[in-house]
């Protein structure tokens, strides 16, 4: 199935006129599926914002954007994770990955490259930036073959090396970071789209293998594109088709188009130069690299890598992420390959447990296959251990002011499990939140769009519930459900706060959770 979309390169507040233009082309050339914009959205006057966001003029197609580049920007996105800003745009977070229900793969990194990871803000990205890609995207594996697209604000530094005549508007000197060029080099992208600097740039192909001594892969096309409405009258709105690379004959992705040209910074890697800096993580151009990435995936198999492609350095404040020093880790369960079992602080029952991804991925929409494949072992296996005790399992998820994927998994009495149903449905209703029952073979990549909080249930009964997630959200909905005198009868457990107990009586809990789920535990065979 082929793909139409539009990409716009820098809209810079200028967003009426933005929209005016991509509706007119979807009447003319349309319909297309999205509109995706690099480079920065937000900027002086935000001229027409105001409209779109209060619903007075109506966003033509949905727009996925990327995040800030510059500190004056940062009051316009409410939450670094992602969210929709309005109906119909939605910004897609600091980074990751989205499959469409088509099967596109669009993967994206904001903001500009810090100079110093210690001294980076909301609006910067780092090497652990491009660590917690990695453990999304997984491009060290095998069964790694690329993404559709690649959204960067900036350029990759040195995109113009094996062009015979680099054009007058790209100086490889002062364009571009060191880090695009390197998560371009790992995540073999397609289509790479950018902006920032102001010029449409439209590179020859370029391979992702080296000829004669690798198997031959697809190409990448790089785009960069002016800033929406230039005087100069520089192209900044870019149409395309596109098919899927999962549905797409083997042949026929890696065919060569005519003036291919070599990767442009193969041999080119990034180093973290400590020695002017104090440990504080500079960034510079390395042309001496001798290891390519695949060499450092195998060897850190053979180093015995058991973080299931966690990110080497996660960011310390996450509680979640397994390799991070804030984990609490006499807590944990069990541990599969990409994602593990553990008892959250002040959980509602003994054995109310949290499934989390090993890497620091946000949400259930951005798990990888493997993830998704083990999650479902993970249920099955839980769900067995709650019947053989007399309780049903239900299982919720909150994508909404967190960064770590955290499904929660509250069993209840085998005679309640009929009526967790209606109390989801019913409290929601009495609080004026959305959500709906929806068909059990509707996937959630479905329903929910990156970056778009919501709320995913799914009851004893396997029904499915689901809904968009707003502003001024009741953080503790998902317990304050649970703790309902239908279900569990605890209104007095509601804050998880008030069910904190001693390190000690943690520790007791999970061993005698351990014992409990040790027969239905699928990593120990």
């Amino acid at each position: 199935m082929s793909l139409k979309i539009l990409v716009s390169g820098d809209a810079e507040g200028n967003i009426s006129a933005l929209f005016k233009r991509v509706e007119a082309v979807n009447a003319k050339a349309g319909p297309f599926e999205m509109l995706l914009c690099v480079g920065s959205f937000f900027g002086p006057g935000n001229l027409g914002w105001s409209d779109y966001k209060s619903g007075r003029c109506k966003v033509p197609l949905p727009t996925y954007i990327l995040g800030p580049t510059a500190p004056a920007q940062l009051s316009a996105y409410p939450d670094m994770a992602g969210c929709e800003l309005a109906e119909n745009v939605i910004f897609l977070g600091r980074q990751g990955c989205f499959t469409t229900k088509e099967g596109l793969r669009i993967a994206y990194i904001s903001g500009s490259q810090a100079q110093d990871s210690l001294e980076a803000g909301a609006h910067n990205y780092t090497v652990e930036s491009l660590n917690s890609l990695e453990a999304t995207l997984r491009w060290d594996s095998d069964k790694y073959r690329g993404v559709d697209i690649l959204m960067s604000s900036d350029w990759p530094k040195g995109i113009s090396n094996m062009l015979n005549k680099r054009p007058d508007s790209v100086d490889d000197e002062t364009l571009g970071s060191a880090l695009i060029s390197r998560l371009a080099l790992l995540s073999r992208p397609r289509y790479h789209f950018a902006g920032l600097h102001g010029e449409h740039f439209e590179r020859p192909p370029y391979r992702n293998h080296a000829i004669g001594s690798e198997v031959s892969k697809h190409v990448t096309r790089f785009i960069s594109l002016a800033r929406v409405g230039n005087k100069e009258k520089k192209k900044w709105l870019y149409a395309f088709n596109v098919t899927p690379l999962t549905t797409m004959d083997h042949h026929e992705l890696v065919t060569q188009p005519p003036g291919v040209t070599d990767m442009p910074f193969r041999e080119q890697h990034i180093t973290i130069d400590t020695g002017n800096t104090g440990g504080n993580g500079a960034f510079r151009w390395d042309m001496n690299a001798k290891m390519d990435e695949h060499e450092r995936g195998k060897k850190r198999k053979r180093d015995g890598d058991q973080d299931g492609g966690a990110p080497a350095k996660p960011a310390a404040s996450c509680w979640f992420c397994l390799s991070s020093p804030e984990v609490e880790k006499h807590l944990i369960v069990s541990v599969g390959n990409h994602m593990y079992l553990a008892l959250p602080k002040g959980g509602l029952t003994d054995d109310h447990v949290l499934i989390l991804p090993i890497a620091c991925i946000a949400n259930q929409i951005s798990l990888p296959e493997e993830a998704l494949e083990e999650l479902k072992k993970f249920k099955s296996a839980l769900r067995k251990m709650y019947k053989k005790h007399g309780k049903s399992a239900v299982f919720f998820e909150r994508n909404y002011k967190q960064t770590h994927c955290q499904i929660q998994v509250v069993p209840v009495p085998r005679e309640s499990a009929s009526r967790v149903k209606p109390a989801w449905l019913e409290t929601a209703s009495s609080l004026e939140l959305d959500l709906n029952e929806i068909p059990d073979h509707v996937p959630l990549a479905q329903l929910a769009v990156q970056g778009q909080a919501y709320l995913h249930v799914e009851t004893p009964e396997r029904e499915t519930l689901f809904g968009r997630i707003q502003r001024n959200f009741p953080l503790q909905f998902g317990r304050e459900v649970m703790a309902d005198e239908r279900l569990l009868d605890m209104a007095e457990r509601v804050d998880w706060k008030a069910c904190s107990v001693s390190r000690d009586e943690e520790v007791d809990m999970t061993k005698a959770l351990r014992k409990m789920f040790t027969p239905f535990d699928f990593t120990m065979e």
